[in-house]
C-alpha cells in the first residue's frame, strides 16, 4: 500500500524528502574526497559538508517526519495552511544557508542562520499546536523534544557565527561547543529513537506514551540541558552529570524496543534492519560518549579530533542516515522493483564502510580510513539514487501527491 497516499501533507512530505536526497549529495561527495585524503579542503568546505548533512539531510527529513506524525486528525485555519508555506520556504532557506557556508564567513552566514532558526521555530510552534489535538505516543514526544532543542541549538549556532563574523564574544569561553552538543544529544538522539520506534513498532503511534517512554525522552531532555549548561559554564562535573541521564534513556529505549530489534532478519532487504542498526548505533554512541567523558574528565577540548569524528559519524551516519534510509525503504516498499539489486549493496556498503571508517580513526590507520570512506560513500550515493527513483515512482502513482 502507498502509505504516502493516506497522508494529508503528502505533497509537502515528498517535496521535503526529495530535496533532502539532493542536498545530501553535496555532503557525501565532499566526505569521500576528504576521507580518502584525495583533497584537503578549507574550513568553509568542511562546514558545508557538515551542515548540508545536518540541515539539508537530517533536519529536512525531520520536517517531513513531523508532518507525517502530527498531520492527521482535525485541522483547519493556520494549522492547515502553514505546512504548505513552510515546506518550500524551508527547502530554499536551507539550500541558501548551505551555500552561505561554502562561500562566506561574513554576516550573510549568521543572517541565514537566523532565518533558518525561525523556520525551525515555526515548525516547532505548529507541532506544539497539533500536539494538543492528538494522542501523544513516545515517538511524538521525542519529536517535540527534538524540535525544542533544535531551536535552542540554532540560537547557539547563530551566536557563534555572529561571533566569528564580527569578532565580538557573544558566548562564554568554550561556549561554542554548546551548539554541536545540543544538536547531537538534544536533537539527534530523540529523533533517532523516535523514527526507529515509529517504524519498528508502528502500532504504538495510536497509544499514549507509557511511563517508561516519558522517562526516556525526559531523561534525554534533562541530560541535554545539563550538558549544555556544563559547556557554557566550563564545568566538567556538570558534563559528567549529564551522562547517567543519557544512559537511563538508552536503557529504557532498549528495554521497550528490544523484542522488535531481536526479530530483525539481517539478510532480508527490509526497513527493519536499517532501524535496528540505527538503534544499535544509538547504544554505541552513548557507550563511546561515556568513554570520552571519563577518559578526558569531561573536557572535550582535550579529545583528539579523530576521536570526535568517530562520535560524529556514529551519530550522523550510523544513527540518522540509517534511520532515514529505513524510512525511505518503508514508504517506497511498493516500488521495490526499481533497482531491486541495489538494496543489499546500499545496506552492506554503508554499514561496513562506516565500521571500517571508525576503526581506522580509532586505530589511527590512514589506509583503513582511505579504503572505507569510498565504500561508505558509494553505498550512501547508491541509496540516494535508488530511493530518489523509487520516491518518484511512488509520486507518479499518486499524481495528487506530486510536489508542485
Amino acid at each position: 500500500m502507498n502509505q504516502l497516499a493516506t497522508q494529508r501533507y503528502r505533497r509537502e512530505i515528498t517535496l521535503l524528502l526529495s530535496a533532502a536526497l539532493v542536498i545530501f549529495v553535496v555532503t557525501v561527495i565532499i566526505g569521500i574526497l576528504n576521507g580518502a585524503d584525495l583533497v584537503e579542503f578549507d574550513i568553509k568546505t568542511i562546514l558545508t559538508h557538515v551542515h548540508a548533512g545536518t540541515l539539508g539531510w537530517i533536519t529536512i527529513a525531520v520536517f517531513a517526519s513531523v508532518l507525517w506524525l502530527f498531520g492527521d486528525g482535525e485541522v483547519s485555519g493556520w494549522q492547515e495552511a502553514l505546512p504548505g508555506l513552510l515546506t518550500p520556504l524551508s527547502v530554499v532557506v536551507i539550500a541558501v544557508y548551505v551555500v552561505a557556508f561554502w562561500t562566506t564567513v561574513g554576516t550573510f552566514r549568521p543572517v541565514m542562520g537566523t532565518i533558518t532558526g525561525l523556520v525551525i521555530a515555526a515548525y516547532f510552534v505548529w507541532t506544539v499546536a497539533r500536539a494538543r489535538r492528538r494522542v501523544l505516543s513516545t515517538p511524538h514526544w521525542g519529536m517535540l523534544v527534538a524540535l525544542f532543542t533544535s531551536v535552542t541549538g540554532a540560537v547557539f549556532g547563530v551566536l557563534y557565527a555572529f561571533m566569528i563574523s564580527t569578532g565580538h564574544r557573544l558566548l562564554p569561553e568554550g561556549g561554542e561547543d554548546a551548539h554541536p552538543a545540543t544538536m547531537v544529544v538534544g536533537f539527534l538522539l530523540p529523533v533517532g529513537m523516535s523514527v526507529t520506534e515509529w517504524w519498528l513498532r508502528p502500532d504504538t503511534l495510536s497509544t499514549p506514551a507509557d511511563r517508561a517512554g516519558l522517562w526516556q525522552m525526559g531523561s534525554l531532555l534533562a541530560g541535554s540541558v545539563i550538558l549544555v549548561v556544563g559547556l557554557l559554564l566550563d564545568a566538567p562535573p556538570l558534563i559528567g552529570l549529564s551522562l547517567p541521564l543519557e544512559i537511563v534513556a538508552v536503557v529504557l529505549f532498549l528495554v521497550r524496543n528490544g523484542r522488535a530489534m531481536r526479530a530483525t532478519d539481517w539478510a532480508e532487504p527490509s526497513p527493519a534492519r536499517f532501524f535496528t542498526f540505527s538503534a544499535l548505533a544509538i547504544v554505541a554512541n552513548i557507550v563511546y560518549f561515556a568513554y570520552l567523558v571519563i577518559r578526558y574528565e569531561g573536557d572535550f577540548d582535550l579529545v583528539p579530533t579523530r576521536l570526535l569524528l568517530v562520535l560524529d559519524h556514529m551519530m550522523f551516519v550510523g544513527v540518522m542516515t540509517m534511520a532515514i534510509f529505513g524510512l525511505l525503504t518503508a514508504i517506497t516498499a511498493e516500488r521495490r522493483g526499481v533497482l531491486t539489486w541495489a538494496d543489499q549493496w546500499i545496506f552492506w556498503l554503508t554499514t561496513c564502510g562506516l565500521v571500517g571508517f571508525m576503526l581506522g580513526l580509532l586505530a589511527d590507520l590512514a589506509w583503513m580510513k582511505r579504503v572505507s570512506t569510498p565504500a561508505m560513500g558509494v553505498g550512501i550515493l547508491l541509496g540516494l539514487l535508488t530511493f530518489g527513483f523509487r520516491l518518484r515512482a511512488v509520486i507518479e502513482a499518486d499524481p495528487e501527491g506530486s510536489p508542485a
